[in-house]
């Protein structure tokens, strides 16, 4: 016979097997008591709590020849065909390979059959939340009125799925997730059937492992079995799924309390050289000082072996509240950055640092606490701190306008009139003066201009072109403002055009002439014969 993994053979096939879901089993047990018994079920929860078997179940207890019954025989036909699944009359269909209105039609036919040997026709649709919208709303109508011998029990991990039109003709329960202690019970119970010896740190490792999931758990011990054989050992269990023990993580804690930066780092290099994960390795370590926060604040923790609760509670004498709750942070944004993160190595490798530096950061807490245990001031006392305060302001804004008007009496020795050679001294500050109040255009049409003259303080300068003047003249109120902070005195402005020179041509040339100046013509002159022909002299400007 071919060999049964532990979590076929170990399936529950009673509602007392049924781990650690009492409300539903008791639910169920009553409902067939009182033949109360509904046309739709649904069941929802994680996997591996016992949805599909919690099904085959109520199907046993009601198609059961001593039934319905709350505890089915497991011996009769029914039963025995139920539970190898080759039962015509309790038919298991997968969700997700049925999930066409066509697939919904085809079912539907069949409901019309009569059972051949059962008291009820029972559909089991697994992961129903695959089913199609469409498929959905055709099965509507015969869910809400079925045959009379016809009862569907629909099982999924995600009933947020399902249609609320769907919900609402079934009876919904909602499994939980199995604890660790239930689980390392069972295990532990198995093992013993199976002659296996398996130590405690064992057990807790593979439930805590298993996440809830009976069916996850008894797959690792079925992997933990074939690789260790008949001695099961803390160690072993480790090694095999790569999970740090607990002793790693105290040994940080302990360097962290100590300030040892050094030694930490040296501790996380040497696992990561080991080819261990690094966010199993934060996984690890956040879960660590969780475990010591709750058992600071007084949370008994079932999940974990007494050692390691021993050893956890006297370290958590060396931490305050706050310090957990601050590592507890920068772990989560480590977890972070390091999946997403260009160099999670380096990352990990700051906040660890940062965890040797708690000490030194003030919790806000406590300076909110500080704050709050202030007196607050009495009605009078609050005039009188009002009136300071708008002294203090008036006496505030005289200084800066003082301020102010020293900058600008103060910048530049105070002068009766402007001179040639004081405006030159001073030329290449205005310019800067006027690129800095952002007056650029104006800064660059002075900076390609020429100072002419200084007269009753009248600045003439000389531009390039008529372009330039227009654009002085729309800002001069502007540039006289700065020119009066720069120069301390105000003076006005008197731009003009920069004349072109003439252009200068000889008066009937003779030969000669034209070849001092270009042989090449003189010598086209006379290879043609040509005549040279006076003319007048014309006068341009730019």
């Amino acid at each position: 016979m071919a060999y049964k993994v532990l979590a076929r053979k170990y399936r529950p096939q009673r509602f007392d097997d049924v781990y650690a879901q009492e409300h539903i089993t008791k639910t169920l047990t009553n409902a067939i008591n009182m033949q109360r018994i509904a046309h739709a079920y649904l069941f929802t929860g994680p996997r591996g709590v016992g949805k599909t078997s919690m099904a085959r179940i109520l199907a046993k207890s009601l198609n059961c020849i001593h039934g319905p019954t709350p505890a089915p025989c497991n011996v009769c036909d029914n039963c025995t065909e139920i539970t190898a699944g080759t039962s015509s009359d309790v038919i298991e269909i997968d969700g997700a390979s049925n999930t066409s209105v066509e697939d919904v039609r085809d079912l539907q036919r069949e409901l019309m059959y009569a059972t051949s040997k059962s008291k009820y026709k029972i559909y089991i649709i697994d992961e129903v939340h695959m089913l199609s919208k469409s498929a959905f709303n055709a099965l509507l109508k015969t869910l809400e009125e079925p045959p009379e011998n016809v009862i569907f029990i629909f099982a999924t991990t995600e009933p947020h799925k399902i249609l609320p039109t769907i919900i609402s003709r079934c009876q919904r329960y909602d499994f939980k997730r199995i604890p660790v202690e239930d689980i390392v019970k069972q295990m532990k119970a198995i093992g013993e059937s199976e002659e296996i010896t398996i130590e405690e740190d064992a057990l807790y490792t593979v439930a805590r492992k298993a996440d809830g999931s009976m069916r996850d758990a008894l797959s690792l011990m079925d992997q933990v079995i074939s690789y260790g054989s008949s001695q099961i050992t803390g160690e072993l269990v480790q090694s095999i799924f790569g999970i740090l023990p607990i002793e790693t993580y105290i040994d940080m804690l302990d360097r962290i309390q100590k300030r040892d930066s050094t030694g930490l780092l040296v501790s996380l290099r040497l696992l990561l050289d080991n080819g261990n994960d690094l966010q199993e390795f934060l996984n690890g370590f956040l879960d660590t000082i969780r475990n010591l926060l709750l058992l600071k604040i007084g949370v008994n923790l079932h999940e974990l072996p007494k050692t390691i609760v021993r050893e956890l509670k006297f370290r958590g004498e060396k931490f305050t509240e706050n310090d957990l709750l601050y590592m507890i942070s920068l772990l989560i944004k480590a977890k972070t950055d390091a999946r997403f993160g260009s160099d999670p190595v380096l990352l990990t490798e700051m906040v660890f640092i940062k965890l040797t530096r708690i000490s030194e950061i003030q919790s806000l807490d406590k300076m909110l606490e500080l704050l709050d245990k202030q007196p607050s001031p009495q009605p009078q006392e609050q005039e009188s701190f009002a009136q300071v305060q708008k002294e203090i302001l008036h006496y505030t804004k005289e200084r800066e306008t003082e301020n102010l008007v020293k900058e600008v009496t103060e910048e530049k020795p105070a002068i009766q009139e402007l001179t040639p050679e004081y405006v030159q001294n001073n030329w290449e500050g205005l310019i800067k003066k006027l690129e800095k109040e952002r007056k650029k255009l104006s800064s660059i049409y002075l900076q390609e201009g020429t100072v002419l003259d200084v007269r009753s303080n009248t600045i003439m300068v000389e531009l390039k072109s008529p372009t330039a003047i227009n654009s002085l003249e729309r800002s001069i109120d502007d540039i006289q403002a700065c020119a009066q902070k720069h120069f301390g005195i105000k003076p006005r402005f008197k731009f003009t055009v920069k004349e072109a020179e003439e252009e200068q041509y000889i008066l009937n040339p003779t030969l000669e002439q034209i070849r001092e100046e270009t042989p090449e013509l003189a010598d086209f002159i006379e290879m043609t014969k040509s005549k040279v022909e006076s003319r007048t002299p014309t006068k341009f400007k730019q």
